[in-house]
């Protein structure tokens, strides 16, 4: 048979095979809807996770678990010019085909075929999704028969735009990087959105010879730039352009590697690469004030590196979004030296003073104090526990305010002692603070930093301040959404906690005259000088507290300023401990330095320290040395805010009239005028007094009876108040320490009488201290003084 009829008799049953080929892939293409489920391309989609900050900025791109860079995104953050670029290279007849290209398929078929020359690709957009999707092999018949069929399959379930999309989001660009979206970032440092033309034509060309075209290497930037001048030329002649836009478009493109990916705020990637899934990842992270922040914090260390302070963090969070602005973990990340890696943001830490605050607020809440209650700063004992001063002073009668500002430790440890309801370990409990201890292990150290917390957990307390006492969890994204967080487990883990007995919704938070009046207490501290902070405005408000921890290991400033929360710790990871390690002398300057970075804030200052109209607070006359309403008798008042219907406020008795023979200058028994004039006398609680005394400092007594007038008339008297032992409190008996019993006397009374029970203990002056050695049991304990008053507990001793 001639050779010539051979041919054309192998060239029909070719074609006879292709008509049934396509016959058959015809019905199957009208049979897919019913008999088989719209394909899902992301189900097993390893995803990358790229983070950006506020600004757009990349912070870091990490790759995928296969160890790819592979970034999801919509075809609509797919710069256009990419996708007609692909198109126009890839699959020209993309939006005509069905998902094979018949002319396509019948020059590579004549090509290769039947005149048996170089093979041609007829693959469409939609094949090479379905060999890159479902992992194909497609160089041998089988294999491109199922390609062609789920190609088919593809086409049939999805529209032109989402296989588009899947296709640029499978794509090879060259060594371990998939996806136009992680390309543009490596290759180019932008979103896909941005890329210019010159971009979009280059990154084009690479999937259909990625190990060739590796921009990566210099002999792929050749091969990919001759390619990519091909391609302009057929772009020319579908988008019209000028000679001189085609010569901007010839010249060579620089191109970055992967080396060249930043990681920016590692501390913060990281602890958000562990709540959020793969992705673009849009934070909140303000990129330029992150990067001010640790230039600030490195020039200080560097100042401070002859008082061996080497590291740091520094957490900034807008108040009323609740959005981390500016986060760092350390003061270094890459210095293993002081263990860089760790994020002290997040570490648990003892916060020493900086708790009390929020003990101080609890005690305005529940109607123990008003801002100017007089507290007493003495030496007192709480069953074993004998708390003392930071400069191991005691500055007597002080007012709330001064207390707190001043880090007063007896005045906040017996405020602890009084709170009832929520007591301070079920406060912080409900409000995201883990105590992994029972109540009794941390007794009233809590409020002198006796446990450890997390500066972000106390940037959140901080913030209720200024939030009308309305807690409300960080906030790590730019537009805040629904995350798998480590935070939400562990706040799931606390309620679960809180459950065992406590009522969440009732403690969580603040009363908001509470956290008004705590704030403007705080704002009552001078704030540290410092230049750039003067030149923003001439007298800044800053509300704000420090804290020491216990030998000097942890040094924090806390404050609100404006429409922000700043926080500064300083310290060692390894716990190490260092005498220069004080919160008022170290962090406190790092933290006003830091201020300025913040920018103008004398309209949200005013904002912050204004009063709402909403809140229940007045302003009422109080008498200067009592702080409480006056009476007819106080001469001097100053103003002060009280919570009506909770503060304690009565009328003061300091102030008393006394009767005074004119003659004798003698006390008399009443008022007899003329015989006898009203003078007044100032009747300090003995405890007070004694310290006074003690500081040399002399107040005017009232004289001694006449004759025959013994003592006051005890309705002016006040009854005496048991001081120690705390009536909330059990007490464990100690054969060597012996219990000390304690009372606060009025003025008037010159001795006290302890009894247990029906027992006579002993008797004191104002003052004095009566040791008890108590056995186990339980005591009605009751003191009276010599005027007639008494005052009784319930005492237990196991």
């Amino acid at each position: 048979m001639p050779e010539g009829r051979k041919r054309l008799r192998k060239l029909r049953g070719v074609l006879l095979a292709l008509v049934m080929l396509f016959l058959v892939l015809w019905l199957g293409w009208l049979a897919l809807p019913w008999v088989t489920p719209k394909p899902d391309l992301y189900r097993d989609y390893a995803g990358s996770q790229a983070f950006f900050a506020q600004g757009g900025e990349l912070l870091a791109l990490r790759p995928a678990a296969d160890e790819r860079y592979r970034l999801r995104l919509a075809l609509s953050d797919m710069a256009p010019a990419l996708q007609k670029a692909t198109l126009l290279y890839e699959d020209r007849r993309f939006y005509q085909h069905f998902g094979l290209d018949p002319a396509a398929l019948g020059r590579a078929f004549w090509q290769g075929v039947v005149r048996g020359g170089r093979r041609q690709g007829a693959s469409t957009i939609s094949m090479q999704l379905a060999r890159m999707h479902y992992a194909l092999n497609s160089q041998s018949i089988a294999g491109k028969l199922q390609q062609i069929t789920l190609a088919l399959y593809l086409e049939r379930h999805l529209t032109k735009a989402e296989i588009l999309e899947g296709y640029l989001n499978y794509a090879p660009y060259g060594a371990n990087i998939e996806s136009v979206g992680a390309a543009s970032l490596i290759y180019f440092g932008k979103a896909a959105a941005e890329l210019s033309t010159a971009e979009a034509l280059a990154l084009s060309v690479i999937p259909q010879n990625p190990l060739q075209r590796n921009p990566e290497r210099s002999s792929g930037q050749q091969q990919l730039q001759q390619a990519r001048l091909r391609l302009l030329q057929t772009w020319q002649q579908s988008y019209p352009i000028t000679a001189t836009e085609q010569q901007l478009l010839a010249l060579p493109l620089s191109f970055q590697s992967r080396r060249d990916l930043p990681f920016a705020a590692p501390h913060f990637v990281q602890a958000l690469a562990r709540q959020q899934p793969s992705g673009p990842i849009y934070s909140s992270l303000d990129w330029h004030l992150q990067q001010q922040v640790a230039q600030k914090l490195k020039a200080y260390l560097h100042q401070q590196q002859r008082l061996g302070l080497n590291n740091a963090s520094v957490l900034v969070v807008h108040r009323p979004s609740m959005q981390i602005k500016a986060y760092l973990g350390s003061a270094d990340f890459f210095n293993s030296a002081i263990a860089g890696q760790v994020d002290g943001t997040a570490a648990p830490r003892s916060p020493g003073s900086a708790l009390k605050p929020f003990v101080f607020a609890l005690a305005l809440q529940q109607g123990v104090i008003h801002p100017k209650t007089l507290l007493k700063d003495l030496p007192q004992r709480f069953g074993l526990f004998s708390p003392e001063n930071f400069d191991r002073r005691f500055r007597g009668p002080i007012t709330a305010t001064e207390a707190l500002v001043q880090s007063r430790n007896v005045p906040a440890v017996t405020l602890q002692a009084q709170l009832q309801q929520p007591d301070f370990y079920q406060w912080l409990m409900a409000n995201e603070v883990p105590l992994p201890q029972i109540a009794d292990y941390y007794g009233l150290a809590l409020a002198l930093g006796g446990m450890e917390i997390s500066m972000q957990q106390l940037v959140g307390l901080y913030a209720m301040l200024g939030n009308q006492g309305h807690y409300q969890p960080l906030q790590w994204l730019a537009k805040p959404g629904n995350s798998d967080s480590s935070a939400a487990k562990e706040s799931e883990a606390v309620k679960q906690q809180i459950q065992q007995g406590l009522q969440q919704d009732w403690y969580q938070g603040l009363m908001p005259e509470a956290a008004f009046l705590t704030l403007q207490m705080l704002a009552t501290q001078p704030a540290l000088q410092n230049e750039r902070l003067t030149a923003l405005t001439a007298t800044p408000q800053v509300a704000w507290k420090t804290g020491t921890s216990y030998a000097y290991r942890d040094a924090w400033t806390l404050g609100l300023y404006g429409d922000y929360v700043l926080a500064v710790w300083l310290g060692n990871f390894d716990g190490s401990s260092n005498p220069n390690l004080i919160g008022r002398n170290v962090a406190a300057p790092l933290f006003f330095s830091l201020l300025p970075l913040l920018g103008e804030q004398q309209q949200a200052n005013q904002q912050l320290f204004a009063q709402s109209e909403q809140l229940n607070l007045r302003e009422v006359a109080l008498c200067r040395q009592s702080y409480q309403l006056p009476n007819q008798f106080c001469a001097e008042t100053e103003t002060g805010w009280v919570i009506p219907g909770i503060s304690p406020v009565a009328v003061s008795d300091l102030h008393r009239p006394v009767p005074v023979y004119r003659q004798s200058g003698l006390r008399a028994c009443q008022h007899q005028p003329p015989l006898t004039e009203l003078k007044v006398f100032e009747f300090w609680p003995s405890d007070i007094a004694a310290l006074y005394q003690q500081a040399g400092i002399s107040l005017r007594q009232p004289p001694a009876y006449a004759e025959n007038c013994q003592q006051l008339s005890q309705t002016q008297a006040q009854p005496p108040q048991i001081v120690s032992p705390q009536p909330h409190l059990t007490y464990l008996p100690q054969a060597e320490q012996p219990l000390a019993l304690q009372a606060r006397f009025d003025g008037a009374a010159k001795q006290g009488y302890w009894f247990a029970g029906s027992r006579f203990l002993g008797a004191v002056k104002p003052g004095e201290t009566l040791f008890w050695p108590a056995t186990t049991g339980r005591y009605q304990l009751r003191v009276q003084d010599d005027l007639g008053s008494v005052s009784e507990i319930t005492l237990n001793v196991q």
